[in-house]
């Protein structure tokens, strides 16, 4: 009877061990679902150098359609190219131009469609593939 009561009481302390492990395992969903805000914000935003070998790159962002965003490219090469701007889920254009060496674009946008967009950037001429460098930035505004 001793070794059934000693046998029951390692068993408790494992099943009170268990207890103490499974709010451990619950912390991972919490973390999850602080992350699913930040996942599911308002806009992934960009602030990046680009360069591509080929004369052409692309940049990705998710907007939920809640608040104004600014859109600013920088062309820091010596090639001009053109940009656009498009909706990739409706499969629609937003906005399209040509950027020379050191100019500009920067535009707010506001009232878009949520979903998916992408900034596409390809030299014009026609020759070999050229390096092209550029800032990029999509932010949001307060």
């Amino acid at each position: 009877m001793h070794f059934s009561s000693k046998t029951e009481e390692p068993s408790s302390k494992v099943a009170s061990e268990v207890v103490n492990n499974e709010p451990n395992d619950l912390d991972p969903t919490h973390k999850e679902k602080e992350e699913e805000p930040i996942g599911g914000s308002y806009l992934l935003e960009i602030d990046e150098e680009k360069s591509s070998p080929n004369g052409e790159s692309e940049s990705y962002f998710t907007y939920a359609g809640s608040a104004p965003f600014k859109i600013s490219l920088l062309n820091t090469g010596t090639e001009s190219f053109l940009y656009k701007i498009q909706n990739v889920d409706k499969d629609t254009n937003v906005t399209n131009g040509v950027l020379k060496s050191n100019e500009s674009f920067e535009r707010i946008f506001d009232g878009l469609p949520e979903g998916d967009y992408v900034i596409s950037y390809v030299v014009q001429e026609e020759e070999p593939p050229v390096n092209i460098k550029l800032k990029v930035k999509v932010e949001l505004l307060p």
